[in-house]
C-alpha cells in the first residue's frame, strides 16, 4: 500500500506540479519573443523582406564571432551586418529568400527546417534570448543526410508594446553532421 502511495505521489508531482511550475515562467512576453523568431524565419523562407525589416529596430546590427580551434574567439568579434546591409539584401528584387526544398530540388530530398528560442530572459522592456536554428536534407549528390544548425544570441526591446530585435551575435555555436 505504501509503495502505491509513493508511486502516486511521484506521478502527481511529475505530471502536475513540475509542468505547472515550468509553465508559470512562460509569460506573454516569452511567448511573443518565441513568435517573433518564428515570424522572422518564416519571412526569410518566403522571401518577405518587408516583414524581416519590420521586426528589427532601426539601429539593428549583427556581430560575428570567429571560431578558433572550434571555440568562439571573442577577441576577433566583427561587425557583420547593419540594418542597412540587411535592407539592401532583402529588398533586392532578385532575392527570393532562404533556399528551401523547392529551390534545392535538383539535389535535395526531404528538406526540414526548425527553429526555437531555447533561452529567454526578460527584464522589463528588454530581453536577451538564444535561438537554435536547424535544417536537414538528403543530399542526392553525396547520397547522405546532412544536418546543419547554429545558435545565435539576440537582444530585444519592447517598443510601443511590441518586441523587436535590436541586435544579434550570430552563430555563437554551430554544427554540421553528415
Amino acid at each position: 500500500m505504501q509503495n502505491r502511495l509513493i508511486v502516486a505521489t511521484f506521478v502527481y508531482v511529475t505530471a502536475v506540479v513540475i509542468p505547472t511550475a515550468l509553465l508559470a515562467q512562460e509569460t506573454p512576453d516569452h511567448q511573443a519573443i518565441r513568435a517573433l523568431l518564428t515570424e522572422d524565419q518564416e519571412a526569410f523562407m518566403r522571401g518577405d523582406g518587408q516583414a524581416i525589416l519590420s521586426i528589427r529596430d532601426e539601429n539593428y546590427f549583427v556581430a560575428g564571432v570567429p571560431r578558433n580551434n572550434g571555440r568562439p574567439d571573442f577577441h576577433g568579434v566583427t561587425m557583420s551586418y547593419t540594418r542597412e546591409d540587411i535592407k539592401e539584401i532583402v529588398l533586392d528584387p532578385d532575392w527570393k529568400g532562404a533556399p528551401g526544398e523547392e529551390t534545392l530540388a535538383d539535389t535535395t530530398l526531404d528538406f526540414k527546417a526548425q527553429n526555437e528560442m531555447v533561452r529567454i530572459d526578460v527584464e522589463g522592456n528588454y530581453a536577451v534570448a538564444i535561438s537554435r536554428i536547424e535544417w536537414a536534407q538528403n543530399d542526392t549528390t553525396k547520397n547522405a543526410r546532412i544536418r546543419n544548425g547554429w545558435e545565435s544570441l539576440w537582444f530585444l526591446r519592447k517598443i510601443d508594446g511590441k518586441w523587436k530585435f535590436t541586435s544579434a551575435v550570430g552563430r555563437i555555436s554551430s554544427w554540421t553532421e553528415e
